[in-house]
């Protein structure tokens, strides 16, 4: 092969160019958008290719959950151990899978971009990170794994290195282009993510959590409208285990948690907001695709339903906060009590209320779910044509969000 022609095919796998037709007319029709919805926009069409992946683990994990409730896998753990690693897989390495389709839209390298998502996922570094020793580089702090975890962070991280790759690659001679421009690419936003926006995400999280700890000991019902409300916004933002700590006090102390059922509304505004979007909808592929997520949402999968529906369609988003926030009020209003915390924040979890308030808790999850879901259908969202929808594809995913639409009535 001509060695010019070879040297250029290399250089354009550093510039991250495919031969496929990406979004750039989604983003020329998203310019005259505010600011808000391009960015949900940016994140749904992020998550539009991983769906199938999410939704197909979701179900696995969620057979598992199923399949434990009735004491089929509990006589032995190393089968219980290996199947949840093949359903987690997935929504643990989520933040490499994020970087590699932002990477895509934004038109820089996806290896590169998943190298820097991948760096922070090292047994070596989350062992030692989760050692409970202080972690120091050079007197530097070091990101933890909650911070690791954030979409918002990996989102962020990415965006800047797309705009480092495309500046070394203007500048940069062209016969260096392949061993420099992602060798210094990683240099730069690797640390910026490990040393400086990890530590400040983690800082932003400790002070999120104390204030929900302090608001919750004098305000609970206030702090269930507010952990409610907000929950979708930590799950994007990495911060959903910020109120960890003070369940498994609560858990220690007390004997039960009053927290842990606002989480699980939560999750119930999620599956009734994308119920809502099945129902409303025109489009048989976006039906398939909301009955599906939300009913991983009802089981406690919510990834799914919120990046794929309610994110994409954007009022159903705020539908859901208003659910979440009303039906958490509720949780705490009733004082609905947990007596452990469930590996899923869903119908599954209802045998872990206690006997005296477990009608308070389905009663909160009703609120939830019904609140975000006739929002969701008088409120309206754009829906897409049947004939250009882009609905979920085991084989592809890779159209935007922002194809051809129409404007669901409220009739």
């Amino acid at each position: 092969m001509n060695r010019d022609l070879l040297s250029k095919e290399m250089i354009s796998q550093v510039r991250g160019q495919d031969t496929q037709e990406l979004i750039s007319g989604s983003y020329r029709a998203a310019k005259g958008r505010n600011p808000i919805s391009r960015l949900l926009d940016y994140v749904s069409g992020v998550f539009t290719p991983i769906l199938p992946a999410m939704i197909g683990a979701g179900m696995i994990k969620v057979i598992i959950l199923v399949l434990m409730s009735f004491g089929l896998l509990l006589s032995d753990p190393q089968v219980y151990t290996i199947l949840m690693a093949i359903s987690d897989g997935i929504f643990y390495f989520l933040p490499i899978f994020v970087a590699a389709s932002a990477a895509r839209r934004l038109r820089s390298n996806v290896f590169v971009a998943a190298a820097i998502a991948a760096s922070v996922f090292h047994p070596q570094l989350t062992s030692l990170i989760q050692s409970g020793e202080e972690v120091r580089f050079a007197g530097l702090p070091v990101i933890d794994p909650q911070a690791a975890s954030s979409i918002v962070l990996t989102l962020v991280v990415v965006w800047i290195a797309s705009y480092v790759e495309k500046w070394l690659d203007r500048y940069i001679p062209y016969s260096l282009k392949l061993v420099v421009v992602p060798t210094l690419t990683l240099m730069i936003t690797i640390p910026l993510m490990v040393f400086a926006f990890g530590p400040l995400w983690s800082y932003l999280g400790q002070h999120v959590s104390d204030g929900l700890g302090w608001l919750f000991d004098n305000a609970e019902v206030f702090t269930g409208l507010l952990l409610g409300g907000t929950m979708s916004l930590l799950i994007i933002a990495g911060m959903q285990y910020i109120m960890l700590p003070i369940m498994l006090t609560s858990l220690t102390t007390l004997g039960y948690d009053h927290l842990f059922p606002v989480v699980v509304a939560a999750a119930f505004a999620q599956a009734g907001a994308t119920f809502g979007v099945c129902v409303k909808s025109k489009n048989a592929k976006v039906k398939t695709l909301a009955a599906s997520t939300g009913l991983l949402a009802m089981l406690g999968i919510i990834e799914p339903a919120m990046y794929g529906v309610n994110i994409r369609f954007k009022k159903p988003l705020i539908a859901v906060m208003i659910g979440g926030a009303v039906g958490g009020a509720c949780m705490c209003l009733f004082e609905t009590e947990l007596t452990a915390i469930g590996a899923s924040a869903g119908l599954l979890s209802l045998p872990l209320f206690s006997e005296p308030t477990l009608v308070y808790g389905i009663v909160g999850m009703l609120i939830s779910f019904v609140t975000a879901g006739v929002i969701t259908y008088f409120m309206g969202f754009v829906d897409e044509k049947d004939e250009h929808s882009q609905g979920v594809s085991t084989s592809g995913m890779n159209a935007s969000p922002n194809s051809v639409v129409e404007k669901s009535s409220n009739s």
